[in-house]
């Protein structure tokens, strides 16, 4: 049957076979979730129950080994269609201490959605704080990148590994976006310490007590989460905001400070995680405005390292290139 019109025909069904898949598989990946599914799952299939619809099935929490966590009678409670369209409003013991910075991003109302009580707080050390005893690091791929390379990550693993007892660093993927560090034809033969890989490897083997774990999505991290919570204490606020605090420094004093300009002062060349503190600290800076009116000598002295010193310095007395403002 070769060049027969058979065989093309043939060819042609399995051609058009391959490409409805495909299609099927692309359009699944870009498909909407419905209305009345959205942040909620079902233990039977909507279709297969006779005389009912999907809107009108007995909705459960998105997490399932939630359940043994919620009161029955509560939960009889949320059903209700008047109360707030039907939306379950119910409190479980799953606590979580988000830092503040963190709300930029959309993984606190995920985990609201999925039934965390999210508690908002200004965290020296880790991004969430699940237990007493555990903490998370959440690293975007391109933060990931950039902190392994100027080595802010190995300072913040030191510190949650000094302040908790089992530290995670969470590297979390986007969906749309190859799940991987780097292309694998991009990836050199010998491993340096000069390559992403190279740099990760290092941090691992520098911190064995540190948990290296990836997510595919937001609501794959609200999963990990809760399987994560499993069997631990719940976190409170007063706790999680006082780690990494130097012990001389009082509630009160921790609350008045300008923390809009903290993160400013934290974003300059030279500053630190490990030394923004001594600028607070130091007698004469009261403001921004003072610190720049320092000598490089005075610099050197509060950050207790020479080359941020003049760094920072540098910066801060450049000269503004007059050329390019308008006339």
């Amino acid at each position: 049957h070769d060049t027969s019109v058979e065989e093309q025909r043939y060819l042609s069904q399995i051609n058009y076979e391959s490409d409805s898949f495909a299609n099927l598989i692309r359009g699944k990946a870009h498909a909407a979730m419905p209305f009345e599914q959205e942040g909620r799952v079902y233990n039977e299939t909507p279709l297969a129950i006779a005389g009912t619809s999907g809107a009108s099935a007995a909705p459960v929490l998105p997490l399932p080994q939630l359940q043994s966590l919620v009161d029955p009678k509560a939960l009889a409670a949320a059903r209700n269609t008047r109360i707030r369209g039907g939306q379950l409003s119910n409190p479980t013991k799953l606590h979580v201490v988000v830092d503040t910075r963190e709300f930029m991003s959309s993984l606190p109302s995920i985990l609201h959605q999925s039934g965390f009580k999210v508690m908002p707080c200004t965290l020296e050390v880790g991004d969430y704080v699940l237990s007493p005893s555990m903490c998370v690091e959440r690293k975007s791929l391109p933060d990931l990148i950039e902190s392994l390379r100027n080595g802010r990550l190995v300072t913040q693993m030191q510190n949650m590994c000094r302040h908790y007892k089992i530290p995670i660093l969470l590297i979390e993927f986007e969906r749309d976006k190859a799940f991987g560090i780097q292309n694998p034809a991009d990836v050199p033969k010998d491993l340096n310490f000069n390559t992403t890989q190279g740099r990760l490897a290092m941090l691992i083997w520098r911190f064995p007590k540190m948990r290296l774990m990836w997510s595919r999505s937001l609501h794959m991290t609200a999963r990990m989460f809760a399987d994560w919570k499993y069997a631990e204490e719940e976190p409170t606020v007063e706790a999680a905001s006082k780690v990494g605090v130097p012990q001389g420094a009082e509630a009160g004093e921790r609350n008045s400070v300008n923390q809009p300009a903290i993160d400013m002062l934290r974003r300059l060349p030279g500053i630190t995680d490990s030394n923004y503190r001594r600028v607070l600290d130091a007698p004469d800076v009261v403001c921004l405005a003072d610190l720049a009116e320092l000598t490089m000598e005075r610099m050197q002295e509060i950050l207790g390292d020479p080359r941020q010193g003049r760094t920072l310095y540098e910066f801060l007395h450049a000269q503004y290139p007059v050329h390019m403002m308008g006339r």
